[in-house]
């Protein structure tokens, strides 16, 4: 097992993270500065003062700034509390509802979809998403598993109970982050049971929640309980003021995320879709964010200097900033294509990937990938995805947000943190002289993967013991 995913076992857990009957599923409970009725009540009376005291301030600019942009005006309707379409959950049970942020999140929550789909075939299933990014990505990921993908409510009282009251739902289920303190509550106050699943908290917010301990009672006090990823998520919610009893380590659902194997026939159509010829060596990088971009650009120029044929595909992890990036590479002597633009055959040293849904397949092809979110501080994105294709793993040292799988791929070889700009085009080098190194830190990127797959077999368990606790099978 991979370091620092020590597993807890209050539960029986079928497969790798399997343990014996402790205890039941526990609910949180608060603070004894937020403990009983009362506090609870007056934490989210304060949350919401203050959130709708100050509505006349920030409401009108706001609803114009929607207004104004077609991706936010398009969703109105749900982000008021009204689900686009509840009839398709009718005669279906369990309903559960299944709640990520946004992209990064949304590739955990298919795979327990899909998992739930397959466990209970009648189930109804919601899933929803707090960016306009994020609903994409569902629509695109979900397939057949969700009989509903929307956009979740906006955190205000009255429309959460409406969109509670429409979609009825028997159990909830979070992914990762993304705590909303009106829908946790009220969904705990129709008897709605609250699940948190690959639950995550970085050394930074546990501090943040060990100064302000009734932030973590009206964060954290209305689930259930909680099935972290790793034991160091474990001890700082622990350390958080929370109760032991109620959280679990189960892994990380994106270690089961489903990724075909693409075999050297589908990767040539994969370049062919791209406009990159079978001789051009490429790299990703991947999950970009301002700030980034003209690091990774001038050192691809500095690369082609010694590689004439490497090519870059570069992925912003906004798809919209795509021309702006287009211009950064213009702008230093680099020939560049956007794919939202379509195929071109001609020559060029970098491709901006400015859609959604085709990164992953991208990784499958490129002699190294680097993620981004890392080079600046904040806390990087999924390492897993390139490491499952047997890909070495690049990242920078801002990696707060997924430090457990950082330190892991370094430790057995299938990643590296880059320190700096110049460590990039350094390591780079070395990967595209030495194909017998590189081919040894995509082995070991890979079987850190596979030996960590699980998740999503104790997650089903622990949502279906919850379920049966409450006669629903």
């Amino acid at each position: 097992m991979a370091a620092g995913h020590t597993v807890s076992r209050p539960e029986e857990i079928p497969g790798k993270w399997s343990g014996k009957v402790r205890e039941r599923t526990a609910h949180f409970s608060l603070p004894p500065e937020l403990a009983g009725r009362d506090g609870t009540i007056g934490m989210l009376f304060i949350y919401n003062l203050i959130m709708l005291g100050s509505l006349p301030l920030w409401g009108p600019p706001f609803l114009l700034y929607l207004l104004a942009k077609p991706k936010y005006r398009r969703h109105l309707r749900e982000r008021f509390g009204r689900l686009p379409d509840a009839v398709g959950l009718s005669g279906r049970s369990p309903r559960i509802w299944i709640h990520a942020l946004s992209v990064g999140e949304v590739n955990a929550a298919s795979v327990l979809a899909d998992g739930i789909r397959e466990k209970w075939p009648g189930a109804g299933i919601v899933c929803s998403a707090a960016t306009a990014m994020g609903l994409e990505a569902l629509r695109q990921k979900m397939g057949d598993s969700a009989d509903i993908v929307t956009i979740c409510p906006y955190d205000i009282p009255c429309l959460v109970r409406r969109f509670i009251r429409a979609l009825k739902p028997e159990c909830f289920v979070l992914v990762e982050t993304d705590i909303w303190p009106n829908i946790v509550w009220g969904l705990k106050k129709q008897g709605v049971p609250v699940v948190l699943v690959n639950g995550r908290l970085s050394s930074r917010s546990a501090r943040r929640l060990s100064r302000f301990r009734f932030m973590a009672g009206l964060l954290y006090g209305g689930f259930d309980t909680a099935a972290m990823q790793s034991e160091d998520d474990r001890q700082r919610l622990v350390k958080a003021g929370l109760p032991a009893r109620s959280i679990q380590v189960l892994g990380n659902l994106k270690y089961d995320v489903k990724i075909s194997e693409i075999n050297a026939r589908e990767k040539e159509f994969i370049r062919e879709e791209l406009g990159i010829s079978r001789r051009n060596p490429v790299w990703v990088a991947g999950s970009t964010h301002p700030g980034e971009e003209e690091l990774i650009l001038s050192c691809h120029r500095k690369l082609k200097a010694v590689f004439e044929d490497l090519q870059l595909v570069l992925a912003p992890r906004d798809p919209c900033r795509g021309e702006e990036i287009e211009c950064m590479a213009r702008r230093i002597g680099l020939s560049v294509a956007r794919r939202s633009a379509g195929v071109s055959d001609s020559p060029r040293d970098v491709l901006v990937l400015d859609t959604l849904g085709e990164l992953v397949r991208c990784y499958s092809i490129s002699v190294a990938a680097f993620v981004g979110g890392s080079l600046i501080d904040d806390g990087g994105h999924n390492l897993l995805e390139p490491a499952a294709f047997g890909v070495p793993v690049l990242f920078g040292p801002y990696i707060e947000s997924v430090r457990e799988l950082a330190d892991d791929l370094a430790a057995c070889g299938g990643g590296m943190k880059i320190r700096a700009p110049a460590d990039l085009e350094k390591v780079l080098t070395m990967l595209l002289k030495n194909p017998s190194v590189k081919e040894n830190m995509g082995e070991k990127a890979r079987a850190l993967v596979i030996r960590n797959r699980g998740a999503v077999s104790a997650c089903l368990g622990l949502i279906g013991r919850i379920l049966s606790d409450r006669g629903i099978n």
